[in-house]
């Protein structure tokens, strides 16, 4: 994460450098992306850009934890509007978060996000973002103090962690559909992927199975 010398810096030059780092990354993966890009756009030396990042992964989780954070804040007001109710509170959050996803100021970034995922380089994104997190010794959101859990057949905070999991899951999975096949096969529209990734959350929350499958067979 950022150094003091980066939270020193007066707002605008900061400013610029996130801008710059959303800029690069908009348009190239975390692996793709040149720190040469991101200092000529922020107009620093790269000298200075190691003043205050480690290197270009700390400038992309720096710009990634301040978007954790602001969902993290939508979460917990969710969450308390809907009483704990964690599958509504997913539900309401899904949908906003699908349409700021696709549509939002930082659109780009996403779809640069989302459609980089693959199994070795998520997890070892995980892994790193873990890693230095933790160094931090930043507190993890307390889901349990958040949700009511007598609605949900959990037995406890890792198994309520897990569901959590899943439904970011289905959430990140529908989003990266559509921004993979968006320009390919344009007549499926954001409100399908919407109303899949809806029907995914209902068939987690009520099973998939009709009740009398077994009496029909």
């Amino acid at each position: 994460m950022p150094t003091q010398t980066f939270f020193n810096l007066p707002k605008t030059k900061r400013q610029r450098l996130i801008t710059a780092g959303l800029t690069v990354f908009s348009h190239a993966s975390l692996d793709q992306a040149a720190v040469s890009d991101i200092v000529r756009l922020a107009e620093i030396s790269r000298g200075s850009f190691y003043q205050y990042f480690a290197d270009k992964t700390d400038l992309y989780f720096y710009l990634l934890s301040q978007m954790r954070e602001d969902w993290v804040a939508r979460t917990e007001g969710t969450l308390r509007r809907h009483q704990g109710d964690l599958f509504a509170a997913a539900r309401e959050l899904s949908v906003a978060g699908f349409k700021e996803v696709i549509a939002g100021p930082q659109k780009d970034f996403f779809r640069t996000l989302f459609t980089g995922f693959n199994y070795r380089g998520t997890a070892k994104m995980d892994e790193d973002w873990t890693r230095r997190y933790r160094a931090e010794h930043r507190p993890s959101t307390n889901w349990s103090g958040m949700v009511d859990a007598k609605r949900l057949n959990v037995a406890n905070e890792e198994q309520l962690l897990t569901l959590v999991h899943m439904l970011f899951g289905i959430f990140a999975q529908n989003v990266a559909r559509y921004f993979t096949h968006a320009a390919t096969a344009p007549r499926r529209t954001a409100d399908q992927y919407m109303s899949n990734m809806l029907l995914m959350i209902d068939w987690l929350q009520y099973g998939v199975e009709k009740q009398n499958a077994q009496e029909e067979s």
